[in-house]
């Protein structure tokens, strides 16, 4: 393997826990099954370039090692799952846009990149995709290209094969080869047993207004007439989804939100800037068929929940999955024999693959931990039996069903792929084990896996060959109760994970070094693995698991909507018991210990307050800074205080008694600590008659809301202090006419969400509000803002300062593309991060604090310029932070 580390460096890996990763995908597969292969890779490598992937496969044929191409691991067939060890090859680095052509409509781009991402691209030059997987939020192009079938706009569109203009692979022999036309058939579904992909050109079309009609039927005994009518009818129609009663019903309970009646079935008709005459065409039709139309704001939300279809696995905690296409004539027969065979256990969805097929993707509750999961785990194959015996099919083959690939993919071409892959790959190298079945591979380690699938022949022998391969002899498990000093809900939530991988791109830590175990997804797995004992807890799985900024971006796109930033805060007392340490957390918490605050400096560095502020020593509302604003941006207290005076609002200024919130005694987990700043700050705010807190810190306002009332409560403390940020604050007084802004700003403006106060408190609306109540001030968005806003990253200066670097830059670039003339901040971290990164960039956008354009708008110019020191305290924080922040054993 040194061969390899020399090319790929910091991009190779070895180490257990990240081969453990990429061991799997999402499906579950019981322990005994995975005992009949070697899933668990010798290395991870991620390529940058089609140049290393040849050189990656000329040292595979000369090894003879097996390599295994990975996108997202989205799928549950096994396709990414390694099956003789060997080398996995993570493309999330190649994901880059080549090109856009808008005259012939296509796009051209790198494997790695995922479909929401692309989507969002193409929609900033007026165009989008023609169809896409519900994976969309996770999945990736080479991902579906590798896998094959069919989503949402196929009704429209047709199979992705259909949509693809041409491929660029490196074969098993190290060459290059172009697929374009029929010869797509040899690279597309094939899981990259005939090559690696690098390239991808799909077709695209002009974006139009998506406009969703809900439609519910008591039931679908006539829907292929229905569907024959619409397309006669030539409306158009872009994607049709299907949803059975069971499936509504599970997924309301998962979310405890109800606004469907649970009795019907839904078609959710989607259709392309259709003009009023269309939409009154549908109607009609659908008036004819019995289909009852629901109110146009819940077909939106429908649609808008159409990437979620494992809400419900919240329930299981497990699912036994199953996916089928079908015939449309076939429908309710399948729907209806189904029902009665599990007795409406199973929940479909349905989503047109074509105008006359449907794919459906079928859940079945379960627990893993269960004696019974064998035999509800093999419950997925009688509804690929039923689907037989409809004419329909399996979705994918997957390592599962290699013994179907000549009724799936046809003889003929079955033939031509082995004989494609033996003349470009006669070492076999790539991906073995998947779609050919042993008859054909004779080197394929999937032997006994596919005999006992033979042997369970889809319901006939189920206690037979699969029954005895999935085992079954466990004991249960004490569900509902704490494992190995993780709470219960922790333990529980392992299980819950979809693994979906909807988190990985949208993770802070994630993006700028993309190994899953820094991934929400990753945490969770590797939580689970030390939950069920397969792995014991060190310095390297400690490290993983704390390694947060608590930004929630995760939370917002999660599919099950685990708390994962909550738990990783949850976690570090668990593991401070343990024995391990962060040394950086522990280092700020003896600072604050010492001196009162994060930075270690003496109490009068502390001193924001001027002397033509006015403020009382007692009263009803009190401001608290914040440690990073009173000592390094003091001009968000001072702006503050003056904009209270201006407004007639008394405040207490608690002066040297205005110590630290106890964040970071928080993040590092250190109960006793918090709880000692607990009992002290309440004891201050009661002895100066405090009823209210304005905040500037999103920090301190996530701590005294989430933490205090917590802890308080385990002290036997009544915590009756209410709280408000300031942007919330600004906004109420300008409503209430508090404020006149006499003094034109003419700026452009761009707002960064802080994650404490957005994320966190859903304060979105406040900030925008002030900014647009400024005289001459623009508000101009940037790509990503609200709940989809980017973490400054700051929070991650405990664990990784490539992280804090690349997430500031990240953000900046974000500001640059809307030309503002500010981004405007309401954070002393985020505040820092900006105005750093944006003068060591040397960039046009410079960083505000809200309230520098607020007093700037009443006349105040003398506003404390907090570059300098930030600049200070930032490369301070470097020196001091970067070297010693790692987990350590005690």
């Amino acid at each position: 393997m040194e061969k390899l580390k020399e090319v790929f460096q910091e991009r190779f890996r070895d180490n257990y826990l990240e081969r453990i990763l990429y061991s799997h995908d999402m499906g579950v597969i019981p322990s005994a099954v995975k005992k009949t292969f070697n899933s668990l890779p010798d290395a991870v490598v991620q390529p940058v370039n089609k140049e290393e992937i040849k050189q990656l496969v000329i040292y595979a044929q000369t090894a003879k090692t097996p390599i295994v191409p990975r996108g997202a691991a989205t799928a549950g067939f096994g396709g990414a799952v390694p099956t003789k060890g060997g080398i996995v090859v993570d493309f999330i680095r190649m994901k880059k846009i080549i090109s856009l052509d808008p005259e012939k409509q296509t796009v051209t781009v790198e494997p790695g990149l995922v479909w929401q991402e692309l989507d969002e691209y193409l929609n900033r030059y007026g165009y989008t995709l023609r169809l896409y997987p519900t994976s969309y939020p996770g999945s990736t192009v080479g991902g579906w290209v590798a896998q094959g079938g069919t989503g949402i706009g196929s009704y429209m569109f047709g199979s992705f094969l259909e949509n693809i203009v041409a491929v660029k692979a490196i074969l098993g022999d190290g060459t290059e080869k172009t697929f374009a036309g029929e010869e797509l058939k040899l690279i597309y579904g094939l899981e990259g047993i005939t090559g690696l992909i690098y390239e991808i050109t799909l077709k695209i079309m002009p974006k139009k207004e998506e406009i969703p009609v809900l439609v519910a039927f008591p039931n679908l005994e006539s829907l292929s007439a229905l569907m024959d009518s619409l397309e006669n009818a030539n409306l158009p129609l872009w994607s049709v989804n299907l949803m059975s009663p069971e499936f509504v019903k599970l997924q309301q309970k998962a979310q405890n939100h109800y606004i469907l009646p649970e009795d019907k079935y839904f078609l959710n008709f989607v259709l392309l800037s259709p003009t009023q005459k269309d939409l009154d065409s549908l109607t009609a039709t659908l008036n004819r068929f019995g289909g009852q139309l629901m109110p146009s704001a819940i077909a939106q939300e429908e649609w808008n929940n159409r990437f979620y279809p494992m809400r419900l696995k919240r329930l299981g905690p497990s699912i036994v999955a199953s996916e089928v296409l079908l015939p449309k004539n076939q429908t309710w027969r399948f729907l209806s024999e189904t029902k009665n065979k599990f007795k409406g256990e199973f929940a479909f969805e349905g989503t047109f693959a074509a105008k006359d097929q449907i794919t459906f993707l079928g859940f079945l509750l379960a627990d893993e931990r269960k004696l019974n999961f064998p035999l509800l785990y093999a419950n997925s194959l009688v509804v690929n039996d039923m689907a037989f015996k409809m004419q329909g099919r399996i979705f994918a083959l997957g390592m599962y069903f290699t013994d179907y690939a000549e009724e799936f993919l046809g003889k003929d071409l079955v033939t031509k792929i082995l004989g494609f892959k033996q003349k470009t790959d006669p070492s076999g190298i790539l991906n073995p084990g998947k779609l050919l079945p042993p008859s054909l591979d004779k080197n394929s380690p999937l032997k006994a896996l596919n005999a006992a699938m033979k042997s369970a022949n889809f319901s006939k022998s189920l206690l037979g060959g699969l029954g005895k391969l999935l085992g079954g002899s466990k004991e249960e498990n004490d569900h509902g109760k704490a494992i190995k000093g993780l709470p219960a809900e922790m333990v529980e939530e392992s299980y819950i994970c979809a693994q979906c991988g909807f988190c990985r791109t949208n993770c802070t830590v994630f993006m700028p070094d993309p190994w899953e175990s820094n991934s929400p997804r990753g945490k969770w797995y590797l939580l689970n693995q030390y939950v069920r004992g397969e792995i014991e807890l060190n310095e390297e799985l400690v490290s993983s698991l704390i390694l947060c900024t608590t930004c929630k971006k995760c939370d917002v796109v999660c599919q099950t909507n685990l708390p994962n930033a909550e738990r990783w805060i949850g976690l570090r007392p668990v593991v401070n018991e343990k024995g391990y340490v962060n040394t950086g957390l522990d280092l700020v918490k003896d600072n604050v210990i010492n001196t009162g605050n994060f930075w270690g400096v003496p109490k009068e560095a502390k001193n924001w307050m001027l002397p033509d502020i006015e403020y009382v020593e007692e009263g009803e509302i009190a401001y608290w800074p914040g440690c990073w604003a009173s000592i390094i941006m003091k001009n968000m207290p001072q702006n503050i205080a003056r904009i209270m005076n201006k407004a007639g609002v008394p405040f207490v200024y608690l002066g040297e008694a205005e110590g630290c919130c106890g964040l970071y005694h928080v993040l590092g987990g250190y109960q006793e600590q918090f709880a000692e700043k607990v009992r002290e700050n309440y004891k201050n705010f009661k002895a100066r008659g405090i009823k209210k807190l304005i905040l500037s810190c999103p920090g301190c306002f996530a701590t005294f809301n989430e933490n205090y009332p917590e802890m308080a409560h385990h002290l036997g403390i009544n915590w009756d202090i209410e709280t408000e940020h300031v942007t919330v604050f600004l906004s109420r007084l300008i409503e209430q006419g508090k404020l006149k802004f006499t003094e034109p700003l003419n700026v452009k403006v761009t707002y960064h969400d802080s994650c404490h106060v957005g994320r966190w408190f859903n304060i979105y609306d406040e900030p925008r509000k002030v900014l647009k109540a400024l005289p001459g001030v623009e508000l101009v968005e940037m790509q990503h803002n609200r709940e989809k806003g980017l973490c400054c990253g700051l929070v991650a200066s405990f664990h990784s300062m490539p992280t804090v670097a690349y997430s500031g830059q990240k953000r900046i670039n974000e500001a640059e593309e809307t030309q503002a003339d500010y981004i405007v901040t309401n954070c002393a971290g985020c505040g820092s991060q900006m105005n750093y990164t944006a003068n060591a960039l040397n960039a046009k956008v410079q960083q505000k604090d809200i309230t520098d354009l607020v007093c700037m708008a009443l006349g105040i110019n003398d506003i404390f310029d907090p570059t300098e020191p930030i600049k200070n305290y930032m490369e301070a924080a470097v020196k001091l932070l970067a070297p010693s922040c790692v987990m350590l054993k005690k």
